[in-house]
């Protein structure tokens, strides 16, 4: 059995860590997901994809979990809930691990659909926040090195010679 004074210490800075990780994962969820989904429904001029953000929904249900788990070992109550919320849990990192080992897979079919929809690469473009992350324009004159998105955008608004 768990030491229940331990479980209620440690939920002390485990339940802030595991809130923080959540918000987290929602800002990426609607700051990079959900913004380069409605950019690629709406054919925009650029995009900006992030294939490692797909771990985002998995990571941040994981850390929920792990608070409800630990609120159920501190709080005694049934084996059969705490079991209930062990499985979810484990579901939930299986999840995350499938996401993490389809990263590579994810960022080919982005870049096959991508060539397919008339988007062609571009890693020349200024403002990118890591390595991680690819830019794509619909016009190939538009990727200029040191020229930022929302340039791109500016051209693409601009009347076509």
């Amino acid at each position: 059995m768990l030491n229940i004074q331990l479980v209620r210490k440690t939920l002390l800075w485990g339940i802030p860590l595991n809130l923080g990780m959540t918000v987290v994962c929602i800002l990426l969820i609607g700051h990079l997901i959900v913004p380069t989904l409605d950019a690629m429904a709406a054919r925009a001029p650029v995009l900006r994809v992030a294939p490692a953000a797909q771990l985002a929904p998995f990571v941040g249900i994981a850390c929920l979990l792990v608070i409800a788990l630990g609120l159920l070992r501190a709080v005694p109550c049934s084996e059969r809930s705490i079991r209930r919320c062990e499985r979810m849990l484990v579901a939930a990192v299986l999840a995350s691990v499938v996401a993490m080992a389809l990263i590579p897979v994810t960022s080919m079919a982005a870049g096959h659909y991508l060539t397919r929809w008339g988007y062609s690469a571009c890693y020349a473009l200024r403002g990118n926040p890591t390595l991680w992350f690819t830019d794509w324009v619909r016009d190939p004159a538009w990727c200029v090195k040191g020229k930022t998105v929302d340039w791109v955008n500016e051209q693409a608004r601009l009347p076509q010679p």
